[in-house]
């Protein structure tokens, strides 16, 4: 790599040319380019993050530039708004689902034959008790 030429760094691994970098990497690396440049052509707009008002992405501090940079890539790669960002959205998708009350079979489906022999024992008592 020559000395006057920087690393590029996506989602903090670095990469010493653009044909390096993975095609997913690639297709990021390429929106973000597209961004700032219409960044840059629309100058007179504002940034609004985290309720406060920036000129620009130059404007902002290194740490809160990084969120926001952060959040626009998560919006464009994986289409959602979590906080986890690196976490690849295949394995988002392939987690289990979360289980809610509302979820899964009634109580009477569920506990039919345990209601049914239940209600075995109890006629069988009464018809013992009976005679």
């Amino acid at each position: 790599m020559a000395a006057d030429k920087k690393p590029i760094v996506v989602a903090g691994k670095a990469y010493n040319s653009i044909e390096e970098m993975p095609a997913e990497v690639r297709r990021v690396y390429d929106l973000a380019v597209a961004a700032q440049n219409e960044a840059s052509a629309a100058a007179g707009l504002k940034i609004v993050f985290n309720g406060k008002e920036y000129a620009g992405l130059d404007s902002m501090p290194p740490d809160v530039r990084r969120l926001y940079q952060n959040q626009q890539v998560a919006m464009e790669t994986y289409q959602d708004f979590s906080i986890d960002a690196t976490t690849p959205r295949a394995a988002k998708i392939a987690a289990p689902a979360a289980r809610h009350m509302a979820e899964g079979p009634s109580f009477l489906k569920r506990y039919k034959w345990h209601l049914l022999i239940a209600a075995v024992v109890v006629l069988v008592v009464c018809f013992v008790l009976l005679i």
